[in-house]
């Protein structure tokens, strides 16, 4: 999964800030709608502080990551180092 410079920055944004620990994307293949990120805490409760889709997000933002899938924040920044 590699993630652009923009991505990786976005998600360290709302890491350190809001305390984000898991994402879900939705939309993120479509070619007109913008993505939709969904922000967690550790325990998997909704952030009040989201994402706002077409401000914050763009179109085919996370196109690497599955549409609905639970992805832990601090891997996904992890890995991306490494490669």
């Amino acid at each position: 999964m590699n993630l652009t410079k923009w991505e990786r920055y976005f998600l360290n944004y709302y890491m350190n800030k809001y305390k984000a620990k898991w994402m879900r994307v939705f939309n993120n293949k479509h070619p007109f709608l913008a993505t939709t990120v969904d922000f967690f805490t550790i325990y998997k409760r909704h952030l009040k502080q989201q994402a706002e889709t077409g401000k914050e997000t763009y179109t085919n933002m996370f196109e690497t990551l599955i549409a609905g899938e639970w992805y832990f924040i601090p891997h996904l920044l992890e890995n991306n180092k490494e490669e």
